[in-house]
Formats: C-alpha cells, sequence, structure tokens
C-alpha cells in the first residue's frame, strides 16, 4: 500500500506532539522551532483535511524563543505544569489523572494502555517508573496504529480511528481545559490544540 502524503505530514504531527510533551531539552526545541514546526507547517498547509491553524499558532508562540535563542524557560514551565507546580501539578500527562479520577495514577486507563502496548509488542521508551498512560506513549501508539494500518495492515486503521477519536479525544480535551487554567507558556497550549486536531484527523478517517 501507499501511503498519502497527508497521511505522512499527520504522522510527522504525531511525533511533533510526541516530543512535546515528552519534553525537550533546550537543543530538543532549538530543533523543533526552526526546523521541524516549519518545515511541516509548508507540508500541511497543502491538505485541507489537516488543520493547520494550531500548528501555525504553534510556529507563532515558539516565535519569541526562536528570536532571543532561549529556549531554555520551556524546559522550566514543563517541571511547573507537568511534574511538579508550587502547589500541584496542574495537567498531570497521564490518561488516568483525567479520566479516572482527579490525581489518580496508574488507574485503569493505565492498565487498560498496559494491555495495549503489549498487545502490539511494543516497549515502553520513557523511564521505567513512567505509567503507561503517559500522553507521549499514547501518541506513540497512535503512531505504530497508524503507520501500519495506513502502509500494511487496513485493520489497524480503523483500529487507529478508534483509539483517536474514542480513547485519546474525550480526556486529551480534559487535558487541554487544565492546561489553559493554568496561565501556561503559549507554547504549550499550541500544541495541546495541534494534537486535537490530528486526533480529529485521524478519528475521521
Amino acid at each position: 500500500m501507499t501511503i498519502s502524503q497527508s497521511k505522512i505530514a499527520l504522522l510527522n504531527l504525531m511525533e511533533l506532539c510526541a516530543a512535546v510533551f515528552r519534553g525537550p531539552d533546550e537543543q530538543g526545541w532549538r530543533e523543533l522551532a526552526t526546523l521541524g514546526v516549519p518545515e511541516l507547517l509548508g507540508r500541511v498547509q497543502d491538505f485541507p483535511a489537516i488543520q493547520a491553524g494550531p500548528l501555525e499558532g504553534l510556529g507563532d508562540a515558539l516565535a519569541p524563543h526562536v528570536e532571543t535563542g532561549d529556549f531554555s524557560p520551556l524546559e522550566a514551565e514543563y517541571i511547573r505544569l507537568f511534574i511538579a507546580g508550587p502547589g500541584g501539578v496542574p495537567a498531570p500527562l497521564y490518561e488516568s489523572c483525567h479520566r479516572d479520577g482527579a490525581g489518580r495514577i496508574m488507574g485503569r486507563s493505565a492498565l487498560a494502555m498496559r494491555d495495549r502496548l503489549a498487545k502490539a509488542g511494543l516497549e515502553i521508551s520513557l523511564p521505567s517508573n513512567e505509567p503507561p498512560d503517559h500522553l507521549a506513549l499514547e501518541l506513540e501508539y497512535l503512531f505504530h496504529l497508524c503507520a501500519e494500518g495506513w502502509t500494511a495492515n487496513p485493520a489497524l486503521a480503523g483500529e487507529a480511528a478508534r483509539f483517536a477519536g474514542e480513547v485519546m479525544t474525550p480526556w486529551v480535551g480534559r487535558f487541554r481545559d487544565a492546561l489553559a487554567g493554568a496561565d501556561p507558556d503559549p507554547v504549550y497550549l499550541a500544541a495541546a490544540d495541534t494534537m486535537l486536531a490530528l486526533l480529529s484527523a485521524v478519528a475521521e478517517g
């Protein structure tokens, strides 16, 4: 099966969002801001089925950091928003925290995700103590389903659409709302909007 350029762009968007929510270092941010986002935006704009607005917003939010050459504030902001904020973690990166009850890690969602990863033969690519329903891991799993489904196994394409629409979109929407309420750096909110746009495109097939 031949994969379309629009689907390749969606796969690249998944990689971009997974990188953002995995927590790049300063060099990683520099590469995303000066190479990854501009290059991908140039391609996404050719495909009406993919909303380009959120990715444009991410480029705009990164522009001040590009101008100063200082991406270190984004690393500090990552810690505040997702790891250890002064009054708690405003927007946990785990599905369980947004679906299974406030602040609950390793809930049913994590167990379900662990089973999905095991069934697919995928290994966790984050530190070993990270629950399997980490946002970046779910994006990597979606990438796997889409890459296989769009090139070799059409049944997995349907599974990808269901996972994007029925599993990820509801809790990522709640995550985005929690993030918005924490006065985040615009980069992270734009990245969350970009992620919701790509989930919508995958869910719609």
